[in-house]
C-alpha cells in the first residue's frame, strides 16, 4: 500500500484536494493522509465540501499566523517538515498555488520526497502576482504534473519539463463543482427573496487587488450606479473590502445605490448557487472563472491576464482590465442579446472538465506508482 500525503491551504486548494481524496480512498492500493493549512481562526475546509467527499477531519492541521507572507510560509514549512518526517509518504500531492502549497512543495523537495503538482502548468505571466511565482516554483519542484487544461501542457513543456511527467487529466475544480451543485440545486432560487434567477448581476471584488485603491473603487461606484439602473446588482461585501471603503472615506456608498443588494460573504455552496442564477458575473477574482464557464454564465474579469486561458478561448470569460468604457459596452451587449450576439453563444466546456478528473489522476498513479 502506497502512502500519499495530500496538502492544501486555501479554498481553491481544498476544492482540488477533496475529490482526489475521495477517489483515492476508494482504491485499496493507497492510504491517503490529509494536511490542511489554515490561518488562525479560519476553518480549514468548507463543511459542505467535506461532507460531499467524506472528509470527516484532516489528519493534520497547520495553523499559520496573520502576519506577512514570509512569516506564514515559515510557519507552514516548519509544520510540514515535522509531519512529513513522521509520515514518510511515497508521494506528496500539492493542491493549489497559495503559500501553503508553496511551503509543502519546497519542504517535500528538501526532504527528498517526490512531489506531484495538482492543477500544474497554469501561468498568467504576471510575476507581480505572488501566486504566479508560487506556481512556477511548485512546478519546478514537482516530479509529476497533473494539468487541467491544454495550456498547462504547453507551458510546462516549453519550460523544459519532460512530457513523460505531464498528464492532462482535467479539472478537479469541476469535480467539486459537480458534487456541490447537487446541494446547491436543492433550492430553485438564489436564496435572496428580492431577486429572481437571471435577473441580477453578481459582483465579486478582491480587497487585495485593484480595489485596494480609491480610484478603482470610485470607478466601480459609477459602474454600479449605471448597471443598477437596468438590472439588480448583488454584491457580497467582505469585511476587508468594507474596511478599505471606510478607510478611503466612501463608507456605505455601494449599499446606498438603489438597486444594489449588499450581502454577507456566502458559503462556497451558496456562492455557486448565486453564480448559477446570475445573468452576469463581474469580478476581479480568478477563482470563479472556471465555474462560470461550465455554468455558461458570462464573466467579465477585471484583470490584465488569466492563468486559465481556456475560460477565455472557448469559455464565457472576457478580460476587461480597468477599462470602464469597455466594461459598460460589454455589459450592454450581454443585457441586450437581441441587438448583439450573446457572449455565451460561442462558449463550450473545455475538454475533460466533466467531473471525472479525480478518477483519471488515480489511474495515472496506478501506472506510475504500482509498477
Amino acid at each position: 500500500m502506497k502512502k500519499l500525503l495530500l496538502t492544501a491551504g486555501s479554498r481553491t486548494g481544498t476544492l482540488l484536494l477533496a475529490p482526489l481524496y475521495d477517489a483515492l480512498n476508494k482504491n485499496a492500493a493507497y492510504k491517503s493522509v490529509v494536511i490542511l493549512a489554515a490561518q488562525e481562526g479560519a476553518e480549514p475546509i468548507n463543511a459542505d465540501l467535506a461532507r460531499s467527499f467524506n472528509i470527516s477531519e484532516a489528519d493534520h492541521t497547520i495553523r499559520f499566523p496573520k502576519g506577512t507572507s514570509v512569516e506564514q510560509l515559515a510557519s507552514v514549512m516548519t509544520g510540514m517538515e515535522k509531519i512529513m518526517l513522521n509520515e514518510q509518504p511515497d508521494l506528496v500531492l500539492v493542491c493549489g498555488c497559495d503559500n501553503a502549497a508553496f511551503g509543502a512543495a519546497i519542504t517535500a523537495a528538501k526532504l527528498g520526497l517526490p512531489v506531484a503538482a495538482i492543477d500544474a502548468g497554469l501561468r498568467s505571466y504576471e510575476r507581480s502576482d505572488a501566486e504566479e511565482v508560487n506556481r512556477v516554483v511548485i512546478d519546478a519542484m514537482a516530479d509529476l504534473h497533473f494539468v487541467s487544461e491544454h495550456s498547462g501542457e504547453y507551458n510546462l513543456i516549453n519550460e523544459g519539463v519532460s512530457d513523460e511527467k505531464v498528464f492532462f487529466t482535467g479539472s478537479l475544480i469541476i469535480d467539486s463543482l459537480v458534487a456541490l451543485m447537487e446541494q446547491a440545486n436543492r433550492s430553485e432560487a438564489s436564496g435572496l427573496a428580492e431577486v429572481k434567477p437571471k435577473k441580477y448581476v453578481l459582483v465579486l471584488l478582491n480587497p487585495t487587488g485593484h480595489f485596494s485603491n480609491k480610484e478603482p473603487l470610485d470607478m466601480m461606484q459609477r459602474l454600479l450606479k449605471e448597471i443598477s439602473d437596468k438590472i439588480t446588482v448583488v454584491m457580497p461585501l467582505a469585511a476587508e473590502l468594507d474596511a478599505l471603503m471606510q478607510q478611503h472615506g466612501i463608507g456605505d456608498s455601494f449599499s446606498a445605490i438603489e438597486g444594489v443588494t449588499i450581502i454577507e460573504p456566502p458559503t462556497h455552496t451558496s456562492l455557486l448557487k448565486l453564480l448559477r442564477d446570475a445573468m452576469l458575473l463581474l469580478t476581479d477574482i480568478e477563482e470563479m472563472q472556471s465555474e462560470a464557464t461550465v455554468m455558461n454564465v458570462p464573466c467579465l474579469t477585471i484583470m490584465e491576464s488569466s492563468s486559465r486561458p481556456a475560460t477565455i478561448e472557448i469559455g464565457t470569460n472576457v478580460l476587461v482590465a480597468l477599462d470602464e468604457d469597455d466594461i459598460k459596452s460589454r455589459i450592454h451587449d450581454i443585457l441586450h442579446p437581441g441587438s448583439h450576439q450573446h457572449i455565451t453563444s460561442r462558449s463550450k466546456i473545455p475538454e475533460k472538465w466533466d467531473g471525472a478528473a479525480a478518477g483519471r489522476i488515480v489511474a495515472v498513479l496506478d501506472r506510475v506508482l504500482q509498477n
